[in-house]
């Protein structure tokens, strides 16, 4: 009796350290953000492991053509694309190595074509020409080439297939990271582009043309619109952007979407939050003050 008692009492030790353990395994454990707010909140350390789908998608949060976003549907659908493009990788791996001068002898450009193509002509995602043919895409002046959601962020491709250059760069990062590629989002003056990068091998992945494409840097310096070398440094152009500097660009995109919008108090805090990972960028300065000088003399 004596021995089952000392055995019982150590059981319970056993017991309290392993649910005390359990609970600090739980507790130690972020949970996801759910909303826009609760996403730039987050310190900084743990949106370093945040998709960058969720985080796109919690900036879409709350706009005009986002009414009943769901993200989580959202981010199925983005699995369910990233098995597609593993399943062709694998079926046509063969037709790589019967002809590899075709990709440059590199595996990874191969992957990258795979990718782009799949979602391109597998899936039909490509960019919405009603921007083109009402001239949106070529109006700079202005900024109602944000006035819907769905151009610009990617529930536009979950929910119709269709998006911009906004987003459809963001797609092809999402969906290559969720395959293990390593992938970045790149900025040059109004157009985002991606980066294979891997530390050995990198090369700039094009998706503004029929297919997929590669360019040089010199190329983004000009196109489509020429940055000068100041501009370069102060707006973070042409290098590969971290989770806060991603989480910088969509809520610039977000505080175009609210300012096309007349939500100019909404406008001015996402171009705050944005500031945070640009501080040194004078264009969303200039944007900041335009829409709280226009805002305080509603």
């Amino acid at each position: 009796m004596k021995k089952m008692k000392q055995r019982t009492i150590v059981l319970g030790i056993v017991l309290v350290f392993g649910a005390l353990a359990f609970g600090f395994h739980y507790a130690s454990k972020p949970r996801l953000p759910k909303t826009f707010a609760e996403l730039t909140a987050l310190p900084s350390d743990q949106l370093q492991q945040m998709d960058i789908a969720r985080m796109n998608l919690l900036c879409a949060g709350g706009l005009p053509r986002a009414e009943g976003l769901g993200v989580d549907q959202s981010l199925d659908i983005l699995n369910q694309w990233a098995a597609l493009v593993e399943q062709n990788e694998a079926k046509h791996l063969p037709e790589f190595y019967r002809n590899p001068e075709q990709y440059d002898g590199s595996v990874a450009k191969f992957k990258a074509v795979n990718l782009g193509l799949t979602l391109k002509q597998d899936l039909k995602c490509g960019y919405n020409q009603r921007l083109v043919s009402q001239g949106l895409v070529s109006d700079v002046s202005s900024t109602r080439f944000f006035k819907n959601a769905a151009d610009l962020f990617l529930h536009g491709f979950t929910e119709d297939r269709k998006g911009s250059c906004s987003s459809l760069p963001v797609l092809m990062v999402a969906v290559g990271r969720r395959c293990g590629y390593p992938l970045h989002l790149v900025p040059c003056k109004g157009h985002l582009f991606c980066r294979w990068d891997d530390g050995k091998e990198r090369f700039n992945i094009e998706t503004a043309c029929p297919g997929i494409d590669s360019k040089p840097d010199s190329h983004y310096k000009r196109w489509p619109h020429p940055a000068t070398a100041e501009e370069i440094k102060s707006e973070k152009y042409l290098k590969n952007l971290t989770p806060q500097e991603e989480l910088g660009v969509f809520c610039q995109i977000r505080a175009a979407c609210l300012q096309e919008n007349n939500r100019l108090d909404e406008a001015a805090k996402a171009y705050r939050h944005a500031l945070k990972s640009f501080p040194d960028s004078k264009q969303l300065k200039l944007y900041l003050d335009y829409v709280e000088r226009k805002d305080s003399q509603k």
